[in-house]
């Protein structure tokens, strides 16, 4: 049956005055009109639904985009070409790339102000207020304004770094310490305190349950304890068995522990990494100044993310600043960096960054002054953004992930760079020196000794001074440190031997230094000296003073 003339007339002029799309708010429609003819004199006209590759398509043919950006070179930046403006960068290259599938025109305008942040003039608020269809730049993803702004298909995550200038001395630590972690030193030093007293307590236990047995003393205990550390020995030798387990538990344990510890000392001083003292955010906020782009991403995540609040509260007490890298040149910026300050910025930039500053670096002049934190601080996934309930992310959202699938917007963003790390951490140099900084706890020790020393020499400078009969020793028998009469009694039997010795040749008292036992004496002169017990030194000078 023939459709009415009417009826046909009526269909095509709803087709074809269909009012005229508006790319941020109207769907297109879903079908078209087309002829179909069965014999010269039956034609008619029916709707036929539009496939969704079709309507995307043709949806912005020849239509024009408001399109603003950022200056983020090299991503995105805008060139004056005879008073037009031309966009240039990663950005524009995958813009014109979708303008040439879908057929539309692009006019750019620029925002009054380069921020992120939700501002007057800002590409956020522009967005808001329907001034523009688009931003072609990458746009670090702000989960507080998914209310009123819609991100496209992810292309790329930004890792935000660290730039600092190269130390001269890596930050692992002194060399001496380096081998074992702080919670293992503290450890082995809690072992050499307690060691010794609970070696005494289990031999006062075993005296008490099984009578009268062996018991050294605390102070013997705790200088074998010392000795045993320290490669020294002892003259102690325990006759029970509990008490010989101990000391070989002790011995054992010294045994590993030397071992590691020069194995992993000697690790240190031929293979070690160069590290930096910068890891956390905290590091960042208590290092000195910090400074980071004005309006980007870390200005906006310092603000609003909890994480950061350490940054913020740095900010307040003048410790950070942020500065507007278009009215700064990338030389004035590499001496602040050089002066000391931090540069907070992703990794991506600041690859270029150094790229540049190697390319102006003068033959004899050093080369690498800067470097990169291996930490990030903050990681953000970039994308075009548009107003919100816009058509334009259904539409360049398959063509977009496309391309990052196939490795395309990798490659526009690494074609420019290098293969190798630019400026790494290790600058993988063969030879390794001793340098100050590996022998500083040799230096402190002997420091600590000369103090310990000088204060001892000026305790016994006051004791003999307002007691000048009196002595301080500080061996004393028994253990005891105190004060001992300067004039000893007379001793009327020797020790050497069982031999008889006239009193007015050797008096003097007993004393126990390192375990061993000693005879104290004036000679002559009226010198104190030390003589050995039991051994046949003793028999060597009692014959001198025969």
């Amino acid at each position: 049956m023939t459709s009415s003339p009417l009826i046909e007339m009526f269909l095509m002029t709803m087709c074809t005055n269909y009012p005229v799309l508006n790319v941020t708010t109207t769907e297109p429609p879903p079908w078209q009109w087309v002829p179909e003819r069965k014999t010269p004199k039956d034609v008619k006209f029916f709707c036929k639904l539009k496939q969704v590759p079709q309507l995307r398509k043709e949806l912005l043919r020849g239509k024009k985009l408001r399109v603003i950006t950022i200056d983020h070179w090299p991503v995105s930046w805008i060139q004056d070409v005879n008073g037009t403006m031309i966009g240039r960068g990663i950005a524009f290259e995958i813009l014109n790339t979708l303008q040439e599938k879908f057929g539309f025109t692009y006019e750019i305008r620029l925002p009054s102000s380069m921020s992120l942040l939700d501002e007057k003039g800002t590409i956020t608020d522009m967005l808001k207020n329907r001034q523009a269809d688009m931003v072609a730049a990458f746009v670090p993803n702000l989960p507080d304004l998914e209310n009123v702004l819609e991100w496209g298909a992810e292309l790329c995550q930004y890792e935000y770094v660290i730039l600092t200038r190269r130390p001269s001395e890596s930050a692992t630590g002194s060399g001496l310490l380096a081998p074992f972690a702080r919670e293992v030193w503290f450890f082995i030093l809690a072992a050499v305190i307690f060691t010794g007293p609970v070696i005494w307590v289990i031999m006062k236990i075993r005296a008490w349950m099984c009578g009268p047995s062996q018991v050294f003393s605390l102070a013997d205990c705790v200088w074998f304890v010392y000795g045993a550390l320290m490669k020294q020995g002892s003259t102690l030798s325990p006759i029970h068995d509990s008490t010989r387990v101990l000391f070989a538990g002790w011995w054992i344990f010294i045994m590993i522990l030397t071992a590691f510890y020069t194995a992993n000392l000697t690790a240190f001083l031929t293979l070690s990494k160069f590290t930096l003292s910068i890891h956390t955010v905290d590091d960042i906020a208590w290092y000195g100044k910090w400074m980071a782009e004005k309006g980007a991403a870390v200005e906006y995540s310092v603000q609003m993310d909890d994480q950061l609040q350490v940054l913020r509260k740095s900010l307040n007490r003048g410790r950070g600043s942020y500065i507007n890298l278009t009215e700064i040149d990338q030389d004035h910026l590499a001496d602040l960096v050089m002066d000391g300050a931090l540069f907070l910025q992703d990794r991506f930039w600041l690859n270029f960054f150094m790229l540049n500053m190697e390319k102006r670096v003068q033959e004899g002049e050093q080369h690498c002054q800067f470097v990169l934190t291996l930490e990030k601080f903050l990681t953000a996934s970039l994308s075009f953004v548009y107003p919100k309930n816009s058509i334009l992310p259904r539409i360049f959202n398959p063509i977009m992930l496309s391309y990052v699938e196939s490795g395309i917007i990798k490659h526009l963003l690494t074609k420019d760079l290098p293969d190798a790390t630019i400026c790494p951490l290790d600058l993988g140099s063969m030879e390794r020196k001793l340098r100050n900084s590996d022998l500083s706890t040799t230096y402190f020790v002997i420091l600590g000794g000369f103090t310990s020393a000088c204060l001892v020499f000026l305790f016994e400078f006051i004791i003999r001074r307002y007691h000048p009969e009196e002595d301080v020793f500080l061996w004393p028998n028994n253990d005891k440190v105190g004060i001992v009469d300067a004039k000893p009694k007379m001793n009327p039997f020797s020790h050497f031997m069982n031999l008889k010795v006239h009193p007015t040749k050797i008096p003097g008292m007993h004393t126990t230094i390192n375990g061993r036992e000693y005879m104290v004496y004036n000679n002559r002169d009226g010198q104190r000296k030390l003589i050995p017990v039991r051994t046949p030194s003793a028999l060597l000078f009692y014959k001198w003073q025969q």
